[in-house]
């Protein structure tokens, strides 16, 4: 499985949701780490980045699909699905945040008031049903000792 967070035509700057600009991006350099090199139009310099380096980014999805496909997920499909014990079916939990990490993604899952990570692989998430918004875990490995 795979998240996705890509997809950028364009990108919006600004000091607050409210009050943002539009920059189409220019090129894109996606580096092994994961990591995200943009370069966007209108913006030439160093010098000109660091006067936005407070500013909030935001991306412009526009003819993009809002779901992933096969065992490819996108972030906000991710974010607030129930997860449940693969082994019981008990529910644990709701997905809280997602952390693309360079060894493997991981999802944080809400359990009883703390966030738990959990890898993002095969074995220890054997099934995401995108209709019913369900992650199935093996809780017995990944949940925390009782």
């Amino acid at each position: 499985m795979e998240i996705i967070e890509e997809g950028l035509r364009g990108i919006y700057c600004g000091p607050s949701e409210e009050c943002l600009e539009p920059f189409p991006v220019e090129e894109m350099i996606q580096h092994g780490d994961g990591s995200l090199l943009m370069k966007a139009v209108g913006i030439s310099s160093p010098e000109e980045v660091k006067t936005k380096s407070r500013w909030g980014l935001y991306a412009s999805l526009e003819g993009i699909s809002v779901e992933g496909e096969g065992e490819v997920f996108w972030v906000s499909e991710l974010i607030g699905m129930s997860v449940l014990d693969v082994v019981s079916g008990a529910n644990v939990g709701r997905v809280i945040s997602c952390y693309e990490r360079p060894g493997q993604d991981l999802i944080g899952i809400e359990f009883q008031g703390t966030e738990v990570l959990c890898p993002l692989v095969d074995p220890l998430v054997p099934k995401i049903d995108r209709i019913k918004r369900e992650v199935f875990v093996q809780w017995t490995v990944v949940g925390p000792l009782s």
